[in-house]
């Protein structure tokens, strides 16, 4: 008898739209959410872009970054990171049902909410950006039109894959699945967390400082399911299966990483929030341009 394929990838994220987000237990969270992403991600950014508010600008960029060269044919994995928390809420319907898919997509759109409006608390402090390339081949044109690049520090994209793997992780033991489903669909969310996570770099729109101030954001968000054992998990599988990053170089990124994860970590112990700690960062990274170094 065969295994049977346990997968959330051909899963429908046009079918998740119409059937749960437009449920009347869902229409709300979903309308605050998508109004939480214009106001807090996109209008922000715009307004300084255009000189109608002032918000001091800083570029983050180490040099580990260069380490990783830029690579456009990874940009379908970046792109992929809303669709890639979206899939698992059309399995959970087929599986168990509108009820439970209704009740799963509620919880986590107030989750992925409240990331970007804890995020924006930082972006309206100091915007943060890169040294992208001038690249606007295929969906970089996308990209660029979009996105002026200044909410760099934490990385969303990182906040919310390590948001959706976690929380599936326990929705797939809260609704009783089955080991070998369960183990399948797990291995599959982590690693393409993993995955959707190398692109930032790869692709050239975060630094290897954005993603432990991500990590960090996520250890307070949802403090039982990311844990410092499952930061420094996650971190020990970036790079490591890939021609494109050598193995000497892939180690001092992971290593920096948690470096500058457990620094901020230590230092936000008597805080009762994350964002504190990385206007600390930030206000020291402003007036130094030395922490890039450590």
């Amino acid at each position: 008898m065969s295994t049977p394929m346990y997968t959330t990838k051909n899963r429908s994220v046009i079918s998740v739209f119409f059937r749960a987000f437009l449920s009347p237990r869902t229409f709300k969270p979903a309308i605050l959410y998508i109004w939480t992403v214009i106001i807090d991600f996109f209008l922000l950014q715009f307004a300084v872009k255009f000189g109608f508010k002032k918000i001091s600008i800083i570029n983050v960029d180490h040099p580990l970054d260069k380490k990783v060269p830029f690579t456009p044919d990874k940009v379908s994995v970046y792109l992929d990171f809303v669709a890639f928390w979206i899939r698992p809420l059309d399995y959970i319907g087929f599986r168990f049902g509108r009820k439970m898919q209704a009740q799963y997509t509620a919880s986590f759109l107030h989750l992925v909410r409240k990331c970007y409006r804890d995020a924006a608390q930082v972006y309206r402090f100091r915007m943060t950006t890169t040294s992208r390339p001038a690249y606007y081949k295929g969906s970089f044109r996308i990209i660029h039109m979009f996105d002026p690049h200044y909410l760099c520090v934490p990385s969303l994209h990182v906040i919310i894959v390590v948001l959706a793997y976690t929380f599936y992780r326990k929705a797939f033991a809260e609704l009783g699945m089955p080991t070998e489903e369960a183990n399948a669909l797990n291995k599959e969310m982590f690693e393409g967390a993993v995955k959707i996570t190398e692109t930032v770099l790869y692709i050239k729109q975060h630094s290897v400082n954005c993603i432990p101030a991500a990590l960090y954001a996520m250890t307070r968000i949802t403090p039982q399911e990311v844990t410092p054992e499952e930061v420094v998990n996650f971190v020990n599988y970036l790079f490591t299966d890939n021609e494109l990053v050598n193995a000497e170089d892939s180690f001092l990124i992971r290593e920096y990483i948690l470096d500058m994860y457990e620094q901020l970590f230590l230092h936000g112990c008597q805080d009762d929030n994350w964002i504190t700690p990385l206007q600390r960062w930030l206000t020291m990274y402003e007036a130094t341009g030395s922490i890039q170094e450590q």
